[in-house]
């Protein structure tokens, strides 16, 4: 295997992003870790795939010659846009400050990452290699979804929840993640397909019929899109290649066909995006509203939970923590300054497309599903495989002919930056693995109130759902003591989570501690206010009841 490695890789920079790709892409990312769901740092998957980053970032700066590295134009814009959105980020007032620092680490993280990359040489058999993983990672969850999708034994080893007629989600745990994650392998596999000859193409073939099946039976509105645009694009990239193209399509379809069958015999309920449509044309012109509100800055990176609460509670759409488009997000979080640093990042896109050549170009188009889903889902950031996949293959498309150089002290400045940063961040990444680990057993086994009080070094990168979990410890603590002590921290938290993460359920508990605590004034402003934001909740009948202590009339 190194002989081959060395053939395909002759600098060792090259050989180490390849390894820790192929340990990544098609070992580490695939490997369920117990987990009560959410996204970011909740999920270990994210855990560890920024393990992945730090390290690559951090050892291939060693690796590579003491040079001047080269800065091409989109990154340039990336950078513009990472230091723009960062900036906001800073500004934010302090109620949202933890979740906007988060998001700045994540966009610097990324930057960094992409700087690294862009350092490393990527010749004819390293991109060809690089693809390969990439692709491997894509075939490798198109398996584990048909395995949760047919039920065999062995599947609660994902805690696949089968028994509520859920749709398999790979190692994601969200359909629509798994369905752009599958279209990316499909426009890859068209890419291969034009760089690899021989029995390898066969592989690809059936591996298209694998990834057909998948994505018809994701049912997802936003996996059909990336498909169809995909490959549109790839048609109008390889004007010379349209019938070995199209004739890829034969086997994609004919997966798409056996999903559809297999669907029918089944019985595996069809989902209805009718009324999600009509949801998300509400929260786009809410969001467009709120945009008007507050132009220059916006509302504050982190706030948009909260103030869209505040504004369409009372017409009953809950509460959503983003607009399901990650560029109205910026522009209400943070106005025309926020619009400006997307902006950048569209601009260094649309570069690299007009500047590169038909290989490139094809690298933009397979990293488009995932643009797709920052458009028409969450946030690329709450997935971090799917914000690294967007970054390295936006690093295949970019050209090494046309380029300007850092100075070396900038050079050496950004160099020590990412050593240091993976000697610090690799270990706190592993506590804060092993700390999600312990969350998760204390809050399946309700034994909160073992978790110390003050925040470990494993919990700064996951503070929030750690004090959350503190918190129904105290309350555990009360229902087993009958101690009144314990509610007040209790009612004290509650107040300044719901302004951040609204919650129904946190802001019914918020009712129950105030009638608890006899203070019924408090209570009965909980429940006005609980019955406005959340007009739909199921509980609502049992709070206007005449006889709840807070309903009654003082004398």
């Amino acid at each position: 295997m190194m002989n081959t490695l060395n053939r395909l890789a002759p600098l060792p920079a090259q050989r180490f992003l390849l390894a820790a790709s192929l340990l990544f892409w098609c070992g580490g990312m695939h490997l369920y870790w117990p987990n009560n769901g959410g996204s970011g740092l909740s999920l270990p998957l994210n855990i560890v795939a920024w393990i992945y980053a730090v390290v690559l970032a951090g050892s291939v700066s060693v690796l590579l010659p003491r040079r001047r590295w080269r800065l091409t134009l989109p990154a340039v814009g990336f950078m513009a846009g990472a230091l723009i959105l960062t900036f906001l980020c800073l500004l934010t007032p302090v109620v949202w400050k933890t979740e906007a620092l988060l998001v700045a680490g994540a966009l610097l993280g990324g930057t960094l990452l992409y700087l690294a990359v862009l350092q490393i040489p990527l010749t004819t058999h390293v991109l060809t290699a690089l693809l390969t993983l990439i692709w491997g990672a894509c075939l490798l969850e198109c398996l584990a979804f048909v395995y949760q999708y047919l039920h065999l034994p062995g599947v609660e080893y994902w805690e696949f929840a089968w028994w509520r007629s859920t749709r398999p989600y790979g190692i994601f745990q969200q359909v629509n993640l798994m369905a752009s994650f599958t279209a990316c392998g499909v426009l890859l596999s068209a890419l291969l397909f034009l760089r690899i000859h021989g029995r390898a193409r066969i592989v690809i073939g059936f591996a298209c019929v694998l990834m057909g099946f998948v994505l018809h039976e994701c049912q997802s509105q936003t996996g059909y899109l990336s498909l169809a645009v995909g490959e549109v694009l790839l048609l109008a990239i390889f004007p010379s290649q349209r019938r070995t193209l199209l004739r890829l399509l034969v086997p994609l379809a004919a997966g798409m066909a056996m999903g559809a069958v297999a669907r029918h015999f089944l019985s595996v309920a069809t989902v209805d995006h009718l009324t999600s449509s009509h949801v998300r044309w509400s929260v786009l012109k809410t969001s467009l509203a709120l945009f008007v509100e507050r132009p220059w800055i916006g509302w504050g990176v982190g706030s948009f939970a909260a103030v869209f609460l505040e504004r369409t509670g009372r017409f009953g759409l809950s509460s959503m923590s983003h607009p399901h488009n990650e560029l109205v997000l910026w522009m209400v979080e943070g106005g025309l300054v926020g619009l400006a640093g997307a902006v950048c990042f569209i601009a260094g896109g649309f570069w690299l497309w007009i500047s590169g050549n038909h290989w490139r170009r094809a690298c933009l188009v397979a990293a488009l599903p995932v643009v797709i889903h920052m458009l028409t889902e969450y946030p690329v950031r709450q997935s971090t495989p799917h914000w690294l996949l967007l970054i390295l293959l936006l690093r295949c498309a970019d050209s090494a002919v046309k380029r300007h150089r850092l100075a070396l002290p900038a050079t050496d400045f950004v160099r020590v930056a990412a050593f240091i940063a993976t000697l610090a961040f690799t270990p706190l990444l592993l506590l804060t693995l092993q700390t999600q680990q312990r969350l998760t057993t204390a809050e399946r086994q309700s034994e909160q109130w073992r978790l110390a009080e003050s925040l470990p070094v494993g919990g700064w990168l996951m503070a929030t759902r750690y004090r959350f979990d503190v918190e129904m410890g105290y309350l555990q603590r009360y229902q087993r003591t009958r101690d009144a002590r314990w509610l007040a921290p209790v009612r004290r938290w509650a107040r300044e989570y719901v302004r951040v993460h609204p919650d129904p359920n946190i802001s019914f508990t918020q009712i129950l501690l105030a009638q608890q605590q006899r203070d019924m004034s408090a209570a009965r402003r909980l429940a006005a206010r609980f019955y406005l934001e959340y007009p739909n909740d199921r509980r609502i009948p049992w709070l206007q009841d005449a006889r709840r202590p807070f309903n009654q009339k003082m004398e």
